[in-house]
Order: C-alpha cells, then structure tokens, then sequence
C-alpha cells in the first residue's frame, strides 16, 4: 500500500493564498460516531476522516504566488488539490465513492493559470493490523508508547517504549478498498492501494507524494 500527499517542486513549500471560503470551518458531513477518532473534534483535518466534507466553506480560488508553474498535485491549508488526470485514475478503480471539489488557481495578477480537484477520500476504515504495529491505540488515535510514557498515561505490560514507532497495515482489513483515511490516524492519509498507488506512480505527476507503506 501507498501513502499519498504532496512535495515541494520549488526548493520550498509554495507560497499560496485562499481567495475565498475557510479551512478552519471546514467539517464532516456525518458526523455518526463509530469506533475511531471523535469526528466532532476532527476540524483540524477534516479531508482526512474518510467521510465527504461539507463545502460550504472550502475555497474553489487560490492565488498561486510563485513565477514557476503550479505542480500537477499541490496541498492548500491541508487540502489535496490534483488534476483532472489524477480524478479519471480514481475513478476508473472506484467510481463515484469520492469526492473532488473543484479549484481554480490564479496568478497575482488574478489570470486563471491552473484547475485543480481538492481530493478527499470517502471510505473510512479501520485498516492498521494490530499485531505487527508497535504503536497503542489510545483515545482514538495510534500514538507511539514513549508519547503516552511522557503523558504519564499506563502502558501495558510487555510493551517495549524504546522500539521504533511502525504502523503496518492489515490487507484483509482493507478489503477490496483502493484509496480511504483510517479511522484512527486522523492526521494522515490518505492511503491507497498497490494498484492505485502504482498506477498513479506510473504517470509522474509533478509534486505528488507517494511512500510505500508496509501491510500483512
């Protein structure tokens, strides 16, 4: 499986601007509580709980401040923004399950210059395995056992706090699902499968992020 975001083309992270609307009030549609993080305190990344976002205030206009040429996949106040190409790719291996809310970049001179999706994935799963991962799961979220030895929180016996922190992920746990957000990595994501990530590999998008991560 895959890991998804973006990386800087420019040497930096690129300098950007919302014309409109507001991250900070971006939610959830549903908010029905299930196993996984709270989703009513999940504000602060709302594109990253697996489930369609309201879009009363996510921005469709983003001021690009760069003279380089906005990058295929880019990433504005935690939002995804891909392009069209990466939108067909998904749709061919799940139509219809995800969301792409349209962008449109413009220069300081207020030209159109690029159009982009902000790309939220809508399954939500619980998809890390349980026995080759050597975080805890507490309160909802995946944290290392030396942050929760920090916390003064009560680790159970036989955990080792020194090992590395890995999250491995569990295959049967994700089924048949190619692209989702975990239900308790609230800060991460999303993630794909081998043959979505491979086949989006294969176009080399400008700017993607993509990072192999480990599954049983």
């Amino acid at each position: 499986m895959y890991y998804l975001g973006s990386k800087p083309t420019l040497g930096h992270y690129a300098n950007t601007q919302t014309l409109d609307g507001d991250v900070s009030k971006i939610e959830v549609a549903d908010k029905s509580p299930d196993a996984g993080f709270d989703l009513n305190t999940a504000s602060t990344y709302p594109a990253n709980q697996g489930r369609p976002i309201l879009t009363e205030h996510v921005p469709t206009v983003v001021e690009w401040q760069e003279s380089a040429p906005v990058p295929d996949v880019d990433t504005v106040c935690g939002l995804l923004a891909v392009p069209p190409r990466f939108r067909v790719i998904i749709e061919q291996f799940e139509p219809g399950v995800h969301q792409f809310l349209p962008v449109d970049y413009l220069d300081r001179k207020a030209a159109a210059i690029a159009k982009r999706f902000f790309f939220v994935a809508c399954n939500r799963l619980d998809s890390v395995d349980r026995v080759h991962t050597t975080m805890l799961l507490a309160k909802g979220m995946w944290i290392p056992p030396r942050d929760l030895v920090r916390r003064k929180e009560e680790i159970p016996p036989g955990i080792d706090i020194n090992a590395p922190a890995k999250i491995v992920f569990n295959n049967a746990q994700i089924g048949d699902k190619h692209a989702w957000s975990d239900m308790f990595l609230p800060l991460y994501g999303p993630f794909l499968s081998d043959a979505l990530g491979a086949a989006l590999e294969a176009e080399r998008f400008t700017g993607i992020g993509l990072g192999k991560g480990e599954a049983v």
